[in-house]
């Protein structure tokens, strides 16, 4: 599994988006993957607002599609089914709000090691240039031995 093609991370993709029950309920769908990236899209649904005045998405939403995408990211340096990824820490700061529609996350790893992968989130919102949430995740990475 470790920075290979493509067609390399199809079990990863169906892993994540059907495997991990949290994810179909959010309708996650990995939109790209490569060694070291990660794109998803989670459809908006009426169920993720947060605030039901200006009908905004919670925030605690928002975190847990930055921790899959980053975790996902991370996931693609993995040498086997054996090794194991865990988030270890993660902040998100929420710069723009969210209306009614799908989000983007875009993972990156920036920095790769044995024991822990440090990677940035971007969270989008239609066409817009600026992200409406940045995150920066750290995971913590066992080896399988053998």
């Amino acid at each position: 599994m470790q920075e290979k093609g493509q067609d390399d991370h199809s079990f990863l993709k169906h892993a994540i988006e059907n495997m991990m029950p949290a994810n179909k309920i959010f309708g996650l769908e990995i939109m790209e993957i490569k060694p070291r990236y990660v794109s998803i899209k989670v459809p908006f649904k009426k169920e993720f607002i947060g605030d039901y005045l200006q009908k905004r998405w919670h925030g605690g939403i928002l975190a847990a599609i930055a921790d899959t995408a980053g975790g996902a990211a991370g996931a693609t340096t993995l040498d086997s089914l054996q090794d194991r990824i865990n988030t270890l820490d993660m902040r998100i700061d929420y710069l723009h709000p969210t209306v009614e529609e799908d989000i983007l996350a875009k993972a990156k790893i920036v920095k790769s090691g044995k024991a822990t992968a440090v990677v940035d989130v971007e969270l989008f919102q239609s066409e817009q240039k600026d992200p409406v949430a940045l995150a920066r995740c750290i995971y913590s990475i066992h080896r399988n031995s053998s």
